[in-house]
């Protein structure tokens, strides 16, 4: 298993006289996550066994609880004792690839380098921009012919994080010499309809033990050390309770088709692959292509720890001491400028002159 296990048994409050949780990090080094990202993970473990402490029944044993840093595979979870999603904060697939971007369109037809587990998502179009997923040259070269008849396409590595190893394309010769200078294009490829005049809708719901909330928000972008645009942190309007009883309180609009949009993926890619998921979030992409014509999909899906993680957890504590609250907003910073953060946030890192600063904190509460 090629994963590091770093216990965190916290005694959860206002759970004397019962045992602790033991709620165990699994941090895959093969991967390279930074320090950062192990900070964040480990700093998670904490409020997550807490909040497990509240309102749990007394055990003989402590109960052992994992918060996976990237979405497991099940013959991991199975070798972890995991058999359902109340075992995890996180979620497990039956193959890499469904982890991955690539779940969110069909295989360009009759591409011979599919992976043998392969099969189409039933109804994955209805709820996805027009795109589809290669495993071979050809299979690329003509999805990209394809596309690129109704304009510019966007070609993405689908195991590329934060925006990197993705262009955009006009033309096939642009996307030749694109292709010819991809490396592992036997491990798939994403080409997609490239939109115009766009807004990124984040879409969530989290379940920790009997904590269950659902949000829709917004990601923000900053400029790191180097200058790039980089991921800057998310701000959430979080609701106690699944993602169905959220939309049921929107009005129509952009957020409302959002989070119905994510229900739909989210409802078709379980059925087709047995994803289990208790952390499952979202970017729905909404924007016009070149021709005017209106999209509303979703990019990809995190079923695993990730930017928005340490909002959540802070709206789930509120809730579990304030029981008459519906609704808050959350938000998790990572910013470069030096600035330190402020007196009410919950600092995760500080920072360096390679990574960012990070914390989390309630903006507003419902009062």
């Amino acid at each position: 298993m090629p994963a590091s296990l770093a216990t965190v048994a916290v005694p959860a409050p206002h759970a004397a006289p019962r045992l602790p949780v033991t709620v165990t990090p699994f941090i895959d080094h093969a991967r390279g996550h930074s320090q950062h990202e192990l900070a964040s993970l480990h700093a998670a473990a904490h409020r997550v066994a807490g909040l497990l402490g509240i309102g749990a029944p007394a055990a003989a044993d402590p109960a052992r609880y994992w918060l996976p840093i990237r979405t497991l595979l099940r013959e991991e979870a199975d070798q972890l004792g995991i058999d359902d999603e109340s075992g995890l904060w996180g979620g497990v697939v039956p193959h890499a690839f469904v982890g991955t971007k690539l779940v969110s369109h069909p295989c360009w037809p009759g591409d011979t380098g599919a992976p043998e587990a392969w099969r189409d998502v039933p109804g994955i179009e209805a709820c996805t921009l027009p795109g589809w997923s290669a495993f071979s040259r050809p299979a690329a070269q003509a999805a990209c012919e394809a596309l690129l008849a109704d304009g510019p396409i966007r070609v993405k590595s689908p195991y590329a994080r934060g925006g990197n190893d993705q262009a955009v394309l006009a033309s096939m010769r642009q996307a030749c010499d694109w292709l010819d200078a991809a490396i592992g294009l036997e491990h798939g490829l994403v080409i997609e309809r490239d939109l115009a005049e766009t807004a990124t809708w984040g879409v969530g719901s989290a379940r920790i033990g009997r904590h269950a909330i659902a949000y829709y928000g917004t990601q923000r972008t900053v400029r790191d050390h180097g200058g790039r645009h980089v991921y800057g942190g998310s701000r959430l309007t979080v609701f106690r309770g699944s993602l169905a009883q959220l939309a049921d309180t929107l009005p129509p609009g952009q957020a409302r088709e959002a989070v119905g949009m994510a229900m739909r993926y989210d409802r078709a890619v379980r059925a087709a692959y047995a994803v289990l998921a208790s952390r499952c979030n979202y970017d729905v992409f909404v924007g016009h292509d070149r021709e005017g014509r209106r999209h509303c999909g979703v990019l990809e899906q995190s079923w695993r720890f990730g930017g928005a993680s340490m909002a959540e957890l802070l709206a789930m504590e509120r809730f579990a001491r304030q029981p008459s609250l519906q609704w808050m907003v959350a938000e998790t910073v990572e910013t470069y400028d030096g600035r330190p953060p402020p007196p009410d946030a919950v600092p995760v890192w500080p920072g360096d002159g390679e990574s960012p600063c990070k914390y989390a904190r309630i903006v507003d509460d419902g009062y």
